[in-house]
């Protein structure tokens, strides 16, 4: 599979500015996108400056609502709703006409990712909180006894991930009791020390992505959950020579019927792991931070610093 636009890889059909980052534990940032999902037959991506906006496939902002004061780190959606959330406990949630409401999380503490985990909302926050609820009333609140802060939460139907910037896996079978991992700790002597930023759960495999403690990018894998393998991130670059990824994932997708990863990171590099390890490749698509990605159909969208859009089809 190619990432093509107008015959050429990783172009872009569009580029929006409005006004990143190193790695700094949870910090998204505070002048862009921050994240995005795919609703109906669009986007809708959230970030700095209390703004949602609706995204066409060409990349096109058709409506934007802003919320004065707010800063979102997280969005997910399906066709019938939206619900995005960020500092200080903010949770909004919108249904099919588009109107946002606000939502009583029950905590002040930031909220850095959101999962839909059999029926129920999970939000998970700063200082080891999560949340969970229905989205029509307010949301229960839990503390798990971690020494980062969760920063992402992914889910499937057997069970929901989550992940700390201290290396920490947290994982629930029924939504209420969470075991925990020390990565660091387990495989001290295996791996260098690593700091997450991402989890993505398929249907047959996790993938968590952050950094070691030397600032190096690193992808766990994992097919159940108990023993973790670190991915080799070394791509060929133009001139045919082998390059090790130097820069933080922000982001990761799954494209199923390619079994390919994609990887967002810093300094607008998106990086393709196929199931070869050998035939990893790496674009730059543009200057600033990527924070978010997702697909529609063929069509990919990546968001990111200074309110970027970047669009991207797929050719089979």
């Amino acid at each position: 599979m190619i990432l093509t636009v107008n015959g050429k890889a990783f172009l872009a059909d569009s580029e929006s500015h409005f006004p990143s980052s190193s790695f700094q534990g949870n910090r998204k940032n505070y002048n862009g996108y921050n994240a995005v999902a795919r609703y109906k037959d669009g986007f809708v991506a959230a970030g700095a400056d209390g703004r949602i906006d609706m995204i066409t496939i060409s990349g096109v902002i058709t409506k934007s609502v802003k919320f004065p004061g707010e800063k979102f780190n997280c969005i997910i959606s399906n066709d019938k709703f939206i619900i995005a959330a960020g500092d200080r406990g903010t949770l909004l949630a919108a249904d099919e006409t588009g109107l946002f409401r606000h939502i009583e999380s029950n905590t002040g503490e930031n909220i850095n990712g959101l999962a839909v985990f059999r029926g129920i909302i999970v939000g998970v926050t700063d200082h080891g909180e999560i949340i969970s609820g229905d989205g029509k009333g307010s949301f229960k609140k839990s503390r798990l006894p971690l020494k980062g802060n969760i920063v992402s939460v992914s889910s499937r139907e057997s069970d929901c991930y989550g992940v700390t910037d201290e290396g920490e896996i947290i994982r629930t079978a029924d939504g209420i009791k969470w075991d925990i991992i020390d990565f660091n700790k387990v495989y001290s002597g295996y791996y260098k020390t690593s700091y997450f930023t991402k989890v993505l759960v398929t249907d047959n495999r996790i993938a968590i992505a952050g950094i070691h403690n030397d600032g190096s990018p690193v992808l766990l894998l994992s097919t159940q959950g108990n023993v973790w393998t670190e991915r080799p991130l070394i791509y060929t670059d133009d001139q045919g020579y082998k390059v090790i990824l130097e820069d933080s994932p922000n982001d990761i997708i799954y494209n199923d019927s390619e079994d390919l990863f994609y990887l967002v990171c810093n300094k607008g590099k998106v990086m393709q792991l196929p199931s070869c390890n050998h035939c990893n490749k790496v674009v730059v698509i543009s200057t600033e931070d990527i924070e978010g990605i997702a697909f529609n159909d063929k069509i990919m969208v990546i968001v990111g610093g200074n309110f970027l859009i970047k669009v991207v089809s797929l050719k089979w």
